[in-house]
C-alpha cells in the first residue's frame, strides 16, 4: 500500500520536528523519521501517512545547505510503500525543503515497524 499526504496527515507536525532538528529552508538531508503512521484509505489500495505522533528527527547527512527563510508548509510524500497499515520508523529518507517539504523514500531508505516501550504499536498480528 502506497501512502500519501492527506488533509488529516498533520504536516505541521513534520514541519515542527524539522525545525527542532534544525533543518533549514532549501536544505536537503538524509534523516531518520520515527513513528510515521500509515492507515488504509477506505475503498482503495492506498494509504495515508499521519505525522501526528512523529518522533524527533535525526539528521544523518546534509546533502545541500539551506538558508534562513521559513520552511514551506506543504508536504509531498514519494515512495512510502508498506505491506500493512501500522506505525513505521523511516530510516535514511531524503528530505528537502524548497518550495514544498519533500519526503522521499528511495533505494537508500529502509523501514521498520515502530516499537514503543511496551513492544510493537499493537497494529501488528504475529503468528
Amino acid at each position: 500500500m502506497e501512502a500519501h499526504v492527506t488533509s488529516q496527515s498533520q504536516p505541521f507536525r513534520l514541519r515542527q520536528r524539522m525545525e527542532e532538528a534544525e533543518v533549514f529552508h532549501g536544505q536537503e538531508v538524509r534523516a531518520d523519521l520515527p513513528n510515521v503512521r500509515v492507515t488504509a484509505l477506505a475503498g482503495s489500495g492506498e494509504g495515508q501517512a499521519l505525522f501526528c505522533n512523529i518522533g524527533r528527527i535525526r539528521v544523518r547527512e546534509v546533502l545541500q545547505r539551506g538558508d534562513d527563510c521559513p520552511l514551506p508548509t506543504n508536504v509531498m510524500l514519494q515512495g512510502l510503500e508498506v505491506p500493512i497499515a501500522g506505525t513505521y520508523d523511516v530510516f535514511n529518507a531524503r528530505v528537502s525543503s524548497n518550495g514544498d517539504i519533500e519526503l522521499v523514500v528511495d533505494e537508500k531508505t529502509w523501514l521498520a515497524p515502530a516499537v514503543n516501550r511496551n513492544g510493537f504499536d499493537g497494529s501488528y498480528t504475529f503468528s
